[in-house]
């Protein structure tokens, strides 16, 4: 996420491609070992591999709106977006998770120093 989030133009393209690839092999992966859609997460306990996720991919909604990049598309890697909502709504998730509003405006602020270092640059 962070050379999506902290580069532009070309290098930007080729950071988005490569994550693009990386999901649709986690993708692949999930339907090959979890054929019946299954979700890696209980009701009670989140594993590391769920707080890796979820740290990543869970802020997907405020990633889009402030940087304009779709990683999480639900017709493109289904089995990934419904783990991560299924993550989202975990109830100790609803607990730690900021305000939605609160994480665009975090995320605004990264924003501009992103495009001021892509001005310089060229």
């Amino acid at each position: 996420m962070s050379r999506i989030v902290t580069s532009q133009g070309e290098a930007q393209e080729q950071a988005v491609k490569g994550a693009f690839e990386k999901l649709g092999v986690f993708e692949e992966g999930m339907k090959e070992y979890l054929p019946g859609g299954a979700s890696f997460t209980n009701d009670e306990n989140l594993g590391l591999l769920d707080i890796l996720m979820v740290a990543t991919f869970g802020p997907h909604k405020a990633h889009e709106e402030v940087f304009g990049i779709k990683l999480m598309d639900p017709e493109r890697y289904p089995l990934l977006f419904s783990w991560i909502t299924a993550l989202n709504e975990h109830p100790l998730m609803k607990e730690i998770q900021p305000p939605y509003d609160k994480l665009v405006e975090l995320l605004q602020h990264f924003k501009p120093t992103n495009q001021a270092t892509g001005t310089e640059s060229h």
